[in-house]
């Protein structure tokens, strides 16, 4: 089975440019899952969800406890964070438009909830859906969230925003403080696997926008456009804090339907 990638890049003529890629095929997702977990969550198994897995937002010691293991979905370290590279490379380019990607999800697609003694691993760098831990992040800023985490916040309607830490601070910042006062539902972290060319990236369920430079309008674009865009609508907080540097501000919990008051 394959599925397509659509890449747009915006041209400074504001004309776009699309063409398709065909990807491998998919790893570690799979629907019906060949290997459902059993039981009820109070002694350490579980009651399936109505799609036949285990529950989300249910720490137990045995699955997902809400912290990760060292080094088990990503070095939690400072090394994640911090710059390890010539940021003469990450400077913002007005030359390097931005690009918009977008993945093909079968309407039959069901991400299933994966205990901590499994490894999930994503065919892409950024990935934009897939398998996840059962847990989700609190919304806020971290210093480094794994993906394991942060993708089962886009199944739930999240923008994640990724930066790597190399990046010009000015540019993290501004885009940082646009996502801010957009939305309640957001996640913010480093990803030194980012490409220098594009060291900021905003991803929403299927799609995700890789840019050089901030330009305003298209970020604003992209989060009314795909914010809450995803299968399940769930606004409440999530149960994961390692690394967590700042929560978010509640002034826009459950506003949903008013996306970037502020703009």
């Amino acid at each position: 089975m394959f599925f397509f990638t659509s890449i747009i890049a915006f041209t400074v003529f504001g004309t776009l440019t699309v063409s398709s890629v065909l990807e491998p095929e998919w790893k570690g997702k799979v629907f019906p899952d060949p290997n459902p977990i059993e039981g009820n969550s109070i002694d350490g198994k579980y009651e399936k969800d109505h799609h036949g897995r285990i529950p989300m937002g249910v720490k137990n010691a045995k699955c997902d406890w809400g912290q990760d293991p060292e080094g088990f979905d990503g070095d939690l370290g400072p090394q994640s964070y911090t710059c390890l590279n010539d940021r003469s490379l990450y400077l913002p380019n007005p030359k390097m438009f931005p690009i918009l990607k977008k993945d093909h999800i079968p309407k039959a697609f069901v991400p299933w909830h994966r205990c901590m003694n499994e490894s999930i691993i994503y065919n892409q760098i950024i990935p934009t859906f897939g398998d996840h831990r059962p847990l989700w992040p609190k919304y806020g800023e971290y210093s480094f969230l794994p993906k394991q985490r942060w993708v089962h916040s886009l199944e739930h309607g999240s923008i994640v925003m990724l930066y790597h830490p190399c990046a010009d601070h000015n540019e993290v910042n501004v885009l940082k403080t646009i996502l801010k006062r957009c939305l309640y539902q957001y996640v913010i972290t480093a990803l030194n696997e980012l490409e220098p060319e594009h060291p900021l990236v905003l991803v929403a369920w299927g799609v995700r926008l890789e840019i050089s430079k901030v330009e305003p309008d298209i970020v604003l674009d992209f989060i009314r456009r795909h914010a809450f865009k995803a299968p399940e609508k769930v606004n409440r907080d999530g149960q994961y804090e390692e690394n967590l540097i700042e929560a978010a501000s509640t002034d826009l919990q459950g506003k949903e339907d008013n996306i970037c008051p502020g703009y």
